[in-house]
């Protein structure tokens, strides 16, 4: 039997250290937003014989995440299984990233599995990002230009904490003008994340940063890292008044991460056309396939 506890820093701290376990690379195994977005999805976690099992609620059923030993997932599997069973539902595993999709397939050939577009994250090349270079990048560099043409005195900082006030005041207005354009429920609720993130700033490894013009916030963002090369840029905010900012956030942010992050993940589209245009014109180096795997 699984015992489940509510994903919080303290609980989820298992996943900083996996060692051996087989773990997607996607922005799902970021303890960042397991812990931010536990209010909605009530994600939770247990562990099973030195191997991690996560559960969420969607509203509608549950579905889980594993981090496991390939040589435990039989077994791992049939736990799970029998955990949905309770629920009066059938076993369902969401963020399975196509590189280990075999390991599942290998120990349960009768699972079936289902390509989620819709969910499958953007990754770039942090150089690429940071230099904005080519033909195929220029749209994104005139943006950047522009914005340095017309807000020379432009100010780079460390998100920190005397920042906090004037980002949930660029995130208000932020969510103001979604809802006149009609943005999902989901894009909204982001706004409890950003303020869990705040609160837990130190404990989930937050790193950040912000972009002042003439004493006013006009681009803030943060993320966390997924593991030691690989950093997800979890929420990025810019106030459109002001020309380039979302460029210039983006360019700025990555050009002072620590060097050791190779490759930037800025997370799924959700299906939203306006968000799949502007992570596809970045120029991703790959987008990182995920499956859903249900019981037949």
């Amino acid at each position: 039997m699984l015992d489940f506890q509510p994903c919080t820093p303290q609980s989820c701290a298992p996943l900083q250290n996996i060692g051996p376990l087989i773990s997607p690379r996607g922005c799902d195994t970021s303890i960042i937003n397991l812990c931010s977005w536990e209010h909605l999805y009530h994600g939770s976690i247990a562990t099973h014989k030195g191997n991690i099992v996560l559960r969420f609620f969607d509203g509608n059923r549950h579905s889980y995440s594993l981090r496991f030993q390939p040589e435990q997932l039989v077994e791992l599997l049939e736990v799970v299984s029998r955990d949905a069973e309770t629920l009066g539902e059938k076993m369902r595993i969401f963020g399975v990233n196509e590189d280990i999709l075999h390991y599942y397939l290998e120990a349960a050939p009768t699972l079936q599995a289902t390509y989620s577009d819709n969910y499958s994250d953007y990754v770039y090349d942090r150089q690429s990002l940071a230099l904005l270079a080519g033909h195929k990048l220029q749209s994104k560099r005139n943006f950047l230009n522009r914005f340095r043409r017309l807000y020379p005195q432009y100010e780079y900082h460390p998100l920190g904490k005397k920042d906090i006030d004037a980002c949930l005041a660029l995130d208000k207005s932020w969510i103001n003008k979604g809802l006149q354009l009609g943005h999902t429920d989901e894009e909204i609720s982001e706004r409890k994340t950003i303020k869990y993130v705040f609160d837990h700033w130190q404990e989930l490894g937050a790193i950040g940063g912000t972009i002042y013009v003439e004493g006013n916030l006009v681009a803030f963002t943060y993320g966390a890292a997924i593991n030691n090369d690989t950093f997800d840029v979890c929420v990025e905010k810019a106030d459109t008044s002001y020309e380039g900012a979302y460029a210039a956030i983006n360019n700025e942010f990555v050009n002072h991460l620590p060097q050791q992050y190779q490759w930037i993940n800025r997370e799924e589209d959700l299906g939203i056309d306006g968000l799949r245009q502007a992570k596809t014109t970045y120029q991703p180096v790959l987008k990182l396939r995920k499956y859903v795997i249900e019981k037949s």
